[in-house]
């Protein structure tokens, strides 16, 4: 068997959208491996997606397919739509799509980190990026329902030097020293800042009083963009959060507050990327924006916050956002390597019965599940449910 790797063309994408089918059905997530024009597009912008093709030179059959997304404005990528054709699996071909990929944008210096997503239903995926050297960063919980709602593991691989340059954290939250204590051990690279507990939240925060926000949501892509951009077109530190882009407004009028988020009704699944105020002033009204979304049909909620933001982080874990993941080294600003939290919050029930976990990853599934504990099972007391 004579396999030849090879960067694909717009010529491949109907033998590419029939492997993707073959292999996965109906039930495949991403609309780049089920999207005739989603593909068309990506494969005529090679300098943003590095799409790499496994070829049986024999047969002359596309049979295996990895994409690399770059967002070079941040020197970050993320490994995407990984996939070998039935009657080749087991024969170490995505370990050596993976091993390309990553050899060549690293290579070429085009980004400081790369990030995958991997399922948990399986043990493969999560084995096939932690023998290219890709480290496990967190867990995003019930963040994706296929058949199901499925929780995803973040792994992370960094150019070399990249982690050497992380900025110092002064403090943090306390809650956070147990991720980071993980995300040390993972990297091999510790940071050691000093752990605060938060301070009890303001009286008038944590009692309410009767004055009700009420939320609008807008859904209009081209205003949403439109609006995105006169408020945000200079201020990319506020606006990070590579690969996502707003399709939904969340405004509320007494605040005049805007929350663009990016919101996806197939998975349930939001993501909050900035609001023209901070989400502090919401104050104990935060609980209400999480109803309001419920009830439109978002089911996970996530944010991703530098760590050095210790208000912001306070607030939010306060109004029961957990943290699931970290990413070392995410985003570099005049030099320096700043790390941020992803902090999510699922509105259904945990399911982990059928989940199989790779042993890297599992400290990860036990610290969110403890975290989840304290912050939601209360006796009929009231008192925080301690585990004996």
């Amino acid at each position: 068997m004579e396999l030849k790797i090879d960067r694909a063309t717009p010529a491949d994408k109907d033998e590419l959208l029939a492997l993707y089918l073959s292999v996965y059905g109906e039930d495949y997530p991403l609309s780049i491996g089920t999207n005739s024009s989603v593909m068309k597009r990506a494969l005529s912008l090679p300098e943003e997606y590095i799409w790499f093709i496994v070829r049986d030179e024999e047969r002359k059959v596309i049979i295996g397919s990895t994409i690399v997304e770059l967002d070079l404005s941040y020197k970050i990528g993320k490994v995407i739509g990984v996939t070998v054709a039935k009657a080749y699996q087991g024969n170490g071909i995505s370990h050596r799509l993976i091993e390309h990929a990553t050899e060549f944008v690293f290579g070429k210096n085009l980004v400081n980190s790369l990030y995958a997503t991997c399922r948990t239903l399986s043990i493969s995926s999560q084995a096939m990026l932690l023998s290219n050297g890709f480290h496990p960063l967190g867990i995003f919980p019930n963040a994706r329902k296929i058949k199901v709602y499925e929780t995803l593991g973040l792994m992370g691989k960094f150019q070399k030097g990249v982690l050497e340059k992380r900025a110092e954290l002064a403090v943090i939250p306390s809650i956070l020293s147990p991720i980071c204590e993980l995300i040390g051990e993972t990297t091999k690279n510790l940071l050691r800042p000093h752990a605060k507990a938060c301070p009890p939240l303001p009286k008038a925060i944590a009692s309410g009083d009767d004055n009700q926000t009420e939320f609008e949501f807008i859904s209009a892509p081209n205003f949403v963009q439109k609006r995105y951009k006169e408020l945000f077109e200079n201020e990319k530190e506020a606006t990070f959060y590579p690969f996502h882009s707003p399709n939904l407004i969340i405004s509320e009028h007494n605040l005049q507050l805007e929350i663009f988020a990016s919101f996806s009704k197939k998975d349930h699944y939001c993501v909050i990327i900035c609001s023209n105020k901070n989400l502090r002033e919401l104050k104990h009204q935060m609980r209400n924006l999480i109803y309001a979304m419920k009830e439109i049909g978002v089911y996970y909620v996530e944010l991703l916050v530098r760590m050095d933001n210790f208000e912001s982080i306070c607030f939010l874990t306060e109004n029961r956002f957990i943290p699931s993941a970290v990413y070392p080294a995410m985003h570099e600003v005049d030099g320096r390597m700043y790390d941020y939290v992803l902090l999510t919050r699922t509105m259904v029930p945990l399911d982990f019965i059928d989940l199989e976990i790779h042993p890297k990853l599992v400290p990860f599934f036990k610290l969110y599940t403890e975290q989840w504990s304290k912050m939601n099972l209360k006796t009929f007391g009231g008192e925080t449910w301690k585990k004996d």
